[in-house]
């Protein structure tokens, strides 16, 4: 498209309206729950009985959302240490995120002279690399606490070794970068692959982790109080990079390197203050 028309707004154009596309389904079909589905057993076989759906219009929905937020256990929430190190985990992964969406093209166009279609290719990858790692990540925390049947201790130490990987891997990753910048961009998509593929195990670091803190009544609720500050530092991280790219003539090394700095912080904040002790129920 970027090639076709150079024009940078036909692209926002295209994302916005695949967005408002999926969320009209979205609004008049999603539910909070399964929807429950009765059977009848006539002989040897079995069929399903027609019913009506009580609460099934957006109102209701609204109101239920509203008494959920009204009966939250909100002070527990603001003095557990555990909550506020998911939160570091959180905010600290989506400042490498929300980076590497933003800035990878504009590294390769600036670093190497790539132009956004020769450079595509360097950016998905790391991505696909991503999404591979993520599922396998969550397979393997599943398998250990599931074979293990695991206690409050090793549910913990899972979730901490995880998540230390998920940060401290794309800081060493980034701190290289850092230190020297490669001449071959090959080299750089290397170091900028083990930072997106290692931070992915993330999955099975906070993300399962709130699963692990909170029951189902309030594990969603809790997902999104980590998730208000994470967007806002992602959205920051990307703003400051900006700034930074400005004010020292587009000096990566700088960027890398704070990235690190907020990945290290990020895994101190989980690791130290983070157990699977169930508080809210």
């Amino acid at each position: 498209i970027l090639e076709t028309t150079n024009e940078w707004r036909n692209i926002f154009f295209l994302y916005g309206s695949f967005g408002i596309g999926l969320l009209v389904p979205w609004l008049l079909l999603a539910k909070d729950s399964p929807i429950p589905i009765e059977y009848e057993a006539t002989g040897e076989s079995s069929k399903e009985i027609d019913y009506t759906e009580s609460k099934n219009d957006m109102f209701s929905d609204l109101q239920d959302a509203l008494e959920v937020i009204k009966s939250a256990p909100w002070n527990g929430f603001m003095k557990s240490k555990g909550v506020w190190g998911m939160l570091f985990a959180h905010a600290a992964t989506n400042w490498g995120l929300y980076n590497s969406l933003a800035w990878s093209p504009t590294f390769y166009q600036e670093q190497y002279g790539l132009d956004v279609k020769n450079s595509a290719f360097l950016s998905i990858l790391p991505c696909i690399a991503g999404a591979v790692a993520g599922i396998s990540s969550g397979s393997i925390a599943d398998a250990i606490l599931t074979r293990s049947n695991a206690s409050d201790e090793l549910r913990t130490s899972v979730r901490k070794v995880f998540q230390a990987i998920a940060l401290v891997g794309p800081a060493i990753c980034l701190g290289l970068l850092s230190q020297h910048m490669p001449e071959q961009p090959l080299a750089a998509q290397a170091l900028l692959t083990g930072d997106v593929t290692l931070r992915t195990l993330n999955v099975a670091g906070y993300s399962a982790a709130i699963q692990d803190k909170a029951g189902s009544k309030w594990s969603g609720l809790l997902y999104s109080i980590t998730s208000l500050p994470g967007v806002v530092c992602g959205s920051l991280g990307v703003y400051v990079t900006g700034e930074i790219l400005d004010a020292t003539n587009q000096d990566w090394t700088l960027v890398f390197g704070l990235n690190a700095l907020v990945y290290l912080a990020g895994a101190i904040g989980f690791t130290s203050l983070y157990d699977s002790k169930k508080e809210f129920e």
